[in-house]
């Protein structure tokens, strides 16, 4: 690895040292040799997921090395299917390190393989520690977060107005994490200076170093669960991708945001270094998707919503809730295009009917017309949408029935909207022209006025029906068409 031995700084230096002040030390460095290096079999996706992130021109957004937390935000990582993917990296923390002056680098842009091939899009910090390191042990680390956005909006890099979180509870599909380079040198006759990587311990991680490692393996706990590797002996040009010196976390389940600390381990053993290095980071984030939409076993009974003084209440009932996660509310003001409001976590057994609800706060909302459909979200980021229902905010009561959208699409998606002046139940009737009742079914209405879906409408041969609505006093119809 290419390294930047420095004299020691001086005013501009600064060190922020968490709690733990000494991480814990890892184990002895392991037999290595430099001239080893073999590809690392983490470098190469499988499948279909083959996304891998270029990281250039980090962009300073709050706080400041000096002031931590510090978040820089990167424009345009990646790019799944048409959908841009942006980040930030915030440094959470410091530990024995210095995090400014000439010789930091959140992210240097010029940094090199062991051949001299750029890696420019690589996350390569520069990390230095706060002092000159002499007759003493010492280790430290900087801990790093990244977090997963989505590109929304045209006006570019409007971190936070621009960024929007990869949806909840879905994340990015298979992403590894690859930290290169992990290696060291001695000191003296029997001291070194090694690098270290760890990175935090989640439900779905793994953490292993590559086929032929020349990496000590530790875990501790400070503030959490971490696991990682600890460097060799063996200093190595440029950022090293050897496979000697390469580890990568796994992640078996969808991810928005991941954890790690890049940091170094300096042993005395009576040999003074004398010396304050600034050390090459390199790593990478790929082999990701974004989970697909699939057929989940929850089942979805009902789902309504009805507006009542500027707040939308949504209710669904489900059954059969197996291996499930959480339900995503999303709204949208043109019907196509949905953000995430709310997130309920999964309630109940899993087995039992369960009844949900959720209010939405349309007081601040210009918009007249809304949207919402529920993302059913399983345990390991597969997902399927609900129907989608509308609600009107219009200022006045309208009554009335209505099926919209009317002419009803080809993929029998409709909603019926209607007013009820207290909470009850209601029959909904569709009935062809020659009087035959072709569906029903029964629903609980809500004081206000009430959405919901039409079911089962794809059943139905084109052409005119009525929709009959009776609450056991009147009966209300209007009339409809199923288009071809």
């Amino acid at each position: 690895m290419k390294k930047y031995f420095v004299p020691a700084l001086t005013a501009l230096l600064f060190s922020y040292v968490s709690v733990n002040a000494q991480p814990t030390q890892p184990g002895a460095p392991l037999t290595c040799n430099a001239s080893n290096c073999t590809p690392p079999v983490s470098e190469t996706c499988t499948g279909s997921s083959t996304v891998v992130t270029n990281f250039t021109g980090a962009t300073l957004r709050s706080g400041s090395p000096t002031s931590l937390p510090a978040v820089y935000t990167f424009y345009n990582i990646a790019n799944i299917a048409g959908q841009q993917i942006n980040a930030t990296i915030t440094i959470d923390a410091q530990s024995n390190c210095a995090m400014s002056g000439s010789n930091f680098s959140i992210d240097d842009d010029g940094a090199t393989d062991q051949a001299g091939n750029s890696i420019a899009g690589f996350f390569a910090p520069r990390i230095t520690p706060s002092n000159n390191l002499t007759t003493s042990d010492l280790r430290g680390y900087v801990q790093f977060t990244i977090r997963f956005y989505l590109e929304n909006g045209t006006a570019g890099q409007q971190y936070p107005a621009d960024y929007t979180t990869v949806p909840a509870g879905g994340g990015l599909s298979g992403l590894n994490y690859i930290h290169y380079d992990i290696d060291g040198s001695t000191v003296g006759t029997n001291g070194w200076f090694r690098e270290t990587g760890v990175v935090q311990n989640i439900a779905g991680s793994s953490i292993n170093g590559d086929a032929s490692t020349e990496l000590a393996s530790y875990t501790y706990t400070d503030g959490g669960s971490w696991k990682g590797f600890a460097g060799s002996v063996c200093e190595r040009t440029g950022v090293s991708r050897c496979s000697q010196v390469t580890v990568a976390a796994a992640y078996s389940t969808p991810q928005t945001q991941i954890t790690f600390r890049m940091g170094y381990d300096y042993n005395y053993t009576n040999s003074n270094f004398n010396s304050q290095p600034t050390r090459q980071y390199g790593s990478r984030f790929g082999c990701f998707s974004f989970p697909q939409q699939t057929t989940l076993p929850v089942k979805l009974i009902s789902f309504n919503g009805l507006l009542k003084n500027n707040t939308t209440y949504l209710n669904w009932v489900v059954e059969n809730q197996v291996n499930f996660s959480a339900y995503e509310i999303e709204r949208s003001a043109n019907g196509t295009e949905f953000a995430g409001v709310g997130v309920k976590q999964r309630q109940g057994t899993g087995v039992e009917k369960q009844q949900y609800q959720f209010a939405d706060d349309l007081s601040a909302a210009s918009e007249k017309v809304f949207f919402y459909r529920l993302k059913m979200i399983d345990i390991d980021g597969r997902f399927s949408y609900s129907n989608v229902i509308m609600v009107r905010k219009d200022g006045v009561k309208t009554g009335g029935l209505f099926v919209s959208p009317n002419p009803v699409a080809s993929n029998g998606m409709a909603t019926v909207r209607f007013e009820a002046a207290a909470k009850g139940t209601v029959d909904l009737k569709v009935v062809d022209l020659a009087g035959r009742v072709v569906l029903q079914q029964q629903l609980t209405a809500f004081e206000g006025t009430n959405t919901v879906p039409l079911a089962n409408l794809n059943r139905l041969q084109p052409g005119m029906y009525i929709l009959q609505l009776n609450n056991g006093q009147t009966t209300e119809v209007t009339k409809f068409n199923l288009a071809h």
